[in-house]
């Protein structure tokens, strides 16, 4: 085993731990990543097929068969402010019908009382005025409800209702009930079919009977996703237990000139209220649907729906002849009417249902396919695995420039997909997984080796000459730290008090102790000045080796050198005892052996506990050689070069 390796042993679970973290961090953000696939909550997702959108717009014209008739400050000018009655409302709608529309929408909800009928009026008068003959009279008018609906039986159209659904219609839970049985309008593929589950909606209080006979009533909610902006338009409710079509469906359908709307049931799912639709199938072409009936939104290049102001149409001048052919939806404008945040802006109400009827004639949805949340799933956990395995050969910001390379690769496929065949695929979950994987690799290994280098550093601080210092910290104790076997020169030094000086020392234990700590603390430091590694072995006695662990050509001239410097430091140590009253009269006497010749030298022991030290011949002479100093008088004996 290699030292290198022997080191890394203690911290290998710094390396394992993350691994074993990121492997459960990437199957919960799969399983995430699969049960939101289609949820509106994922904001990050939605917000980058907005930006797909933008850049890659749909490519059908919206003014081709669409046409609005704007409810303005000129009209309100012109007519009186909003809400203006229902007999001028009818009024519209007989101009439109003249100049040949293919259909008239009324996108301003009438499931409540007009305020300004005379029923309503004489109905105040009767309970609190005291002109009874007046309120009788005001009483008898027709009903304004009664002339829009004769208004809209001249021509083909519908009706506004349910502006806010009791329910958020994205959500399955706002599923209801809806009794198919007698809608004409609508057929569904499986005869045996009788109850569909949609979102729910409700009159706020009720249309009149002959204006539902005259006008089908259309659904005009648009729900906005959490973040506030609307991108799916439910196309079929359930209003009052009975399918109702969205505004923009019912626009789409005049269009065509459908007389029904064929809706295909998804066998494979089920809903406690009643079967699952899929798809809906119009002339223009089949589309798919979500659960919830809804498509996303996709707008076109240009935003460029014709309008005309009511007023003009009021006015009765002009032949308004660019209404003809067109199905047309009137409504307030931005400016007089409530406004909605869509991936391209903020829109009136009116514009969005015209838009989103063109996108339906078009049959120019993005495709999401259920199978996109299992890509997905199965695409964090392949590249979170791939960027583990590939960031344990790679340093910190190489793998975070990988994870950041592969994602942007994989942000430009799925525009890409998007772009070329109208799919809709989200990268994030899997770019996401890649930085998990490499930062978390490539972050624990760090950090584990760190302290790892850390360890080997405090082992052998004050061992090692600076220049192999210097290379371990750079090299994080690679090669520097493996074992050799070379030509290496030995110092084999021993401090020692004269046996005599000891047994004067017996009352002093500390200051003896004291001040063999401090010789030798000098004696090593001598060492590694010099270019030497320092080895303390037991009590007074310390080896000195050269030509390890980094190579030095003048190693015997290099440990000669530091054994002259050693024994002149003695005489400082000495100066020192001197000077102490405690000491005075004892002397510490300093035996060096040096031995040239080859060993075996490296690292010897664990963590903490390690040392550099060597073995050999060359040993075991410096060692001898050091012992006969003491007998022949020298301080430092050598052996032959």
């Amino acid at each position: 085993m290699t030292s290198s390796h022997m080191f890394r042993g203690p911290f290998q679970w710094l390396s394992a731990l993350p691994l074993l973290v990121v492997t459960g961090i990437l199957t919960v953000m799969a399983i995430m990543t699969l049960t939101s696939a289609n949820s509106p909550e994922a904001r990050s997702r939605e917000v980058l097929f907005d930006y797909f959108q933008r850049m890659s717009p749909a490519e059908y014209d919206a003014s081709e068969k669409f046409h609005l008739v704007l409810i303005d400050r000129e009209s309100v000018e012109a007519v009186g402010p909003w809400p203006w009655p229902r007999t001028v409302l009818a009024s519209l709608v007989d101009a439109t019908a003249e100049a040949g529309a293919r259909g008239v929408i009324l996108t301003e909800p009438v499931d409540k009382p007009d305020p300004l009928s005379p029923e309503t009026i004489g109905r105040f008068w009767l309970e609190g005025a005291s002109d009874d003959a007046l309120a009788e009279q005001l009483s008898r008018l027709p009903r304004t409800d009664v002339v829009l609906a004769r208004a809209f039986a001249k021509t083909k159209g519908a009706v506004a209702v349910s502006l806010t659904p009791p329910g958020n219609p994205n959500q399955p839970s706002a599923m209801q009930r809806a009794d198919v049985k007698d809608a004409a309008w609508l057929n569904i593929t499986d005869n045996g079919t009788d109850y569909i589950a949609l979102p729910g909606a409700r009159y706020l209080y009720g249309l009149n009977p002959e204006l539902s006979r005259a006008a089908q009533p259309a659904v005009a909610a648009l729900a906005t996703d959490p973040d506030g902006v609307f991108r799916r338009a439910p196309l079929l409710w359930s209003l009052d237990g009975k399918p109702a079509p969205s505004i923009a469906l019912k626009a789409a359908q005049l269009a065509l000139g459908d007389d029904a709307i064929t809706a295909e049931v998804n066998l494979n799912s089920a809903n406690p209220q009643g079967r699952v639709l899929k798809a809906i199938n119009l002339s223009g072409g089949a589309f798919s649907i979500s659960p919830q009936s809804a498509v996303r939104l996709y707008l076109p290049k240009r935003l460029n729906i014709p309008t005309t102001s009511a007023a003009r149409l009021l006015a009765g001048s002009g032949s308004n002849s660019q209404l003809s052919g067109a199905v047309v939806l009137i409504g307030l404008d931005g400016d007089l009417g409530e406004t909605i945040r869509t991936p391209r802006g903020e829109m009136p109400l009116v514009e969005l249902h015209a838009l989103a009827a063109a996108q339906i004639t078009a049959a120019a949805m993005p495709k999401r396919p259920g199978w996109t949340g299992y890509l997905e799933a199965l695409g964090v956990m392949v590249f979170g695995v791939a960027a583990i395995m590939i960031a344990q050969r790679m340093q910190f910001w190489q793998a975070v420039g990988f994870a950041a390379a592969v994602s942007i690769v994989l942000i430009l496929a799925a525009y890409s997909a998007f772009s070329l065949g109208g799919l809709l695929v989200n990268p994030l979950a899997p770019s996401l997984a890649l930085f998990v994987g490499a930062l978390s690799v490539a972050g624990g290994r760090s950090i584990g080796g760190v302290l790892r280098d850390d360890s080997v550093r405090g082992s052998f601080h004050n061992t090692l000459p600076e220049p192999a210092m210097k290379k371990l910290r750079e090299e994080s104790g690679g090669d520097i730290l493996e074992g050799v076997n070379r030509d290496i020169t030995v110092l084999a030094c021993e401090l020692r008090f004269p046996d005599e000086d000891l047994h004067g020392m017996e009352n002093i234990p500390d200051e003896v102790t004291k001040l063999m700590a401090a010789a030798s603390l000098d004696l090593r430091q001598t060492i590694i000045d010099t270019g030497g590694v320092a080895d303390q072995a037991e009590g007074g006695r310390i080896f000195a080796y050269y030509n390890t662990p980094t190579e030095l050509a003048d190693h015997v001239q290099a440990g000669c050198a530091a054994a002259l410097r050693m024994i002149e430091s003695m005489d400082k140590i000495n100066t020192d005892l001197e000077a102490s009253s405690v000491t005075r009269g004892m002397q510490l006497h300093l035996a060096i052996g040096v031995a040239t010749g080859p060993c075996f030298a490296g690292p010897m022991g664990h963590g903490r506990n390690n040392r550099y030290s060597a073995m050999g011949p060359a040993v075991d002479r410096a060692a001898f050689l050091r012992n006969q100093s003491e007998y022949y008088g020298p301080a430092m004996i050598c052996d032959e070069p």
